[in-house]
């Protein structure tokens, strides 16, 4: 976790105003599609304009579900022990979910995602102090489609302590994984207090709220699952081209999932925020890691730290189809954005080919951008000691610091140590076996791994989830 003292606005007072009148113009006028009976009837119960599918709401029933949602979540360990506070300008960084693909470490080779690889990236995550929280980085395809998202989900909780933000595509889902859950936590007492698991769920942009997406709502609010509602507009195709009208249609999908989320369970917690990018227009494809969207998706968290709820974003991912010089570019720029904006959840970290492929190495070099934005992020202490007037004095004109009592006090804790990047001379390079990053990365990945040991679990809460997964 970083909480950056340095900061960059993308919107300033004036423009927040205007893109929340403009979601309210939206909401009011055009409305929603939602899909959903029972949602339909909360809605409508809530004071909503209800006919037939479509939804208009009011400024005030997106007033009063604001003051129901809570302003701070907490999430948990695997044992329930407090691990992550979703408020402020406190950034969490995790992994992504669902790529087909795995950019094969050590061969370079892209094939099919398979559950061992949910197991490899759990492990990785876990190993990496810079990975806050745990989400599959593959869709396995060695698993029954009706099964998939439990077997991964169980694959993470055994793998690794760390939160777990899960997706599921049938709700069916659901159930299964929130008792794997409770079982590793130790019961419902634990899970009300820090909740282990955090549930993604979509609105279809532009403006629907298909079948499943309000049953991940409803389901989610009911149980106490914190759940982000997270648009994953196109900018050009699912919305406008402009950023600012991209990032009004995101507000208003999302604060309509939260009006029929907080109306059918008041101050269920609920995570603000989404993934805005262009589309590409002369090749359709969505521009995962440009970094104008990298802003518009900035300015969505300004608009969920407006509301006073905790925030999502996405970072340290690429469109770059192998880990090379754009795959650092893209992870460097989006992190040092979604860091700069204080979102509390930076999710993506280690994704390829616009969210297709996943990549260990990718992972690991994407921590090591963490690391240093944290550092960068961190801003100037400006003590009297680290001023150091008295250590200039001492040293004098045409001195040097090298061996000044200051210097070596306190070289450690302020000047960065690479874990990847290489500082040497050319000469001192060569004799270390003139390695580039991904090699570095590829060696560093195969060390984590093998070192690494999962965290244990009772043998009793082990047993339950695998005989909740078996039924």
């Amino acid at each position: 976790m970083i909480e950056p003292k340095v900061q960059c606005r993308i919107l300033n007072d004036e423009q927040t105003e205007h893109i929340h009148s403009a979601a309210m113009r939206v909401l009011e006028e055009t409305g929603c599609e939602v899909q959903h009976e029972r949602g339909l009837e909360v809605l409508k119960s809530a004071g909503a304009s209800v006919d037939g599918t479509r939804v208009r709401i009011g400024a005030e029933l997106v007033a009063e579900a604001l003051r129901r949602a809570p302003d701070q979540i907490i999430l948990g360990d695997r044992d329930g022990t407090p691990a992550m506070t979703l408020s402020g300008n406190r950034v969490h960084f995790g992994t992504g979910s669902d790529c087909i693909f795995v950019r094969e470490d050590g061969t370079g080779t892209r094939r099919k995602a398979l559950l061992e690889d949910v197991r490899r990236f759990a492990r990785l995550a876990q190993a990496l102090d810079e990975i806050d929280f745990v989400m599959s980085m593959a869709c396995a395809s060695d698993v029954p489609a009706e099964r998939q998202y439990r077997e991964q989900f169980a694959a993470m909780l055994l793998e690794s302590s760390k939160p777990i933000v899960f997706t599921v595509v049938d709700p069916a889902e659901l159930e299964p994984i929130l008792q794997m859950s409770l079982a590793a936590q130790g019961g419902i007492d634990a899970h009300r207090k820090a909740p282990h698991l955090l549930l993604y769920a979509e609105p279809v942009s532009p403006l629907a709220h298909v079948e499943t997406s309000v049953e991940k709502l409803l389901f989610s609010g009911e149980h106490g699952i914190p759940v982000t509602y997270s648009p994953g507009s196109m900018g050009g195709g699912t919305s406008p081209v402009t950023g600012a009208g991209s990032v009004v249609l995101s507000v208003a999908e999302i604060l309509s999932g939260l009006v029929l989320h907080q109306f059918a369970h008041p101050g269920a917690p609920f995570v603000f925020g989404g993934a805005i990018g262009p589309m590409d227009l002369q090749t359709m494809v969505n521009v995962y890691s440009a970094p104008f969207g990298a802003s518009w998706t900035a300015a969505l968290v300004e608009m969920g730290k407006h509301y006073g709820l905790p925030t999502w974003s996405l970072a340290g991912c690429s469109d770059a189809k192998l880990v090379d010089a754009q795959a650092a570019i893209d992870a460097s720029l989006t992190t040092f954005a979604a860091a700069l904006s204080g979102a509390n959840l930076v999710h993506d970290v280690g994704y390829l080919e616009s969210g297709l492929a996943g990549s260990l190495e990718m992972l690991v070099i994407a921590a090591e951008v963490i690391r240093i934005v944290s550092r960068t992020v961190e801003g100037l202490i400006t003590t009297d000691d680290s001023l150091a007037v008295e250590t200039i004095a001492r040293v004098g004109p045409g001195g040097h610091f090298l061996a000044d009592e200051h210097t070596l006090r306190d070289f450690r804790k302020e000047l960065f140590e690479p874990g990847l990047l290489d500082y040497h001379n050319f000469a001192a390079w060569q004799s270390a076996g003139s390695a580039s990053l991904l090699e570095r990365a590829r060696a560093r990945v195969g060390e984590l791994l093998a070192s690494t040991s999962t965290p244990p679990l009772a043998d009793e809460r082990r047993r339950s989830i695998l005989e909740i997964l078996k039924r």
